[in-house]
């Protein structure tokens, strides 16, 4: 593939970057809080089967009225755990402690295959982009992490108007990259959002599932950004 492609793009949460503490250590520490103590080897595939169900509904997120699906996304989780407790106030307090620690820049460090693989394609001369849902935290977050010098482009949704899957936002990086679409990859963690949205836009596309949550999907897929080389 690499003698097909000029640039490779990617994704930045959940791809690059992590939340610390991770998604699943919130989740474990409110269900304890809430009576119910779940090893974290029983939480995360849960969490798992939580993104693969509603994988197509993350599509349809634009920041805006989305207690509904978490709502529902929430109470998938409690379900499969065999919560008793008070699922409104589970939900509230979980919210309120991700509204408090997503927009800390301090509080993203990048995936340990990140850098390696970046440096990797950098010394082989590809070009470099993101494309992100998200505001400018993205982008602070890749210059807290240093990771920001490697990109050529870096687009962002609350910046450019259009969020993923929308396929302009990726004719926008490929533009900014002056490739064609289809000289171009991208990888991303979801694939409503970031596989069929590249897809759609002409790109090629690496789902990037590093929980396992996707193993019926067809298209292309790595549980870290190491095993992407192969494709490369």
């Amino acid at each position: 593939m690499s003698e097909e492609i000029d640039a490779v793009l990617f994704d930045v949460g959940g791809t690059l970057v992590d939340l610390r503490p991770t998604k699943e250590e919130v989740f474990r520490k409110h269900l304890k809080a809430h009576g119910l103590d779940v090893p974290i080897e029983t939480l995360m595939p849960v969490l798992a089967k939580a993104e693969r169900q509603f994988d197509a509904q993350t599509a349809e997120l634009n920041g805006k009225n989305e207690e509904p699906f978490w709502e529902q996304y929430d109470n998938f989780v409690l379900d499969r755990l065999g919560f008793s407790g008070n699922r409104e106030s589970f939900s509230n307090d979980l919210s309120s402690e991700f509204a408090r620690l997503i927009p800390e820049v301090t509080n993203w460090a990048e995936y340990p295959d990140a850098r390696p693989l970046l440096e990797d394609l950098i010394d082989r001369k590809f070009r470099l982009g993101v494309i992100s849902n998200a505001t400018d935290l993205a982008r602070k977050v890749l210059i807290n992490l240093d990771l920001k010098r490697y990109f050529d482009s870096i687009v962002i949704s609350a910046e450019v108007g259009v969020h993923k899957p929308d396929k302009r936002i990726f004719q926008i990086a490929a533009k900014e990259l002056k490739v064609p679409p289809n000289r171009a990859i991208f990888i991303g963690d979801r694939l409503a959002v970031d596989v069929m949205g590249a897809t759609s836009a002409g790109m090629n596309a690496i789902l990037i599932d590093r929980s396992g949550a996707y193993p019926d999907v067809k298209c292309l897929r790595v549980k870290s950004l190491s095993a992407l080389r192969r494709f490369l």
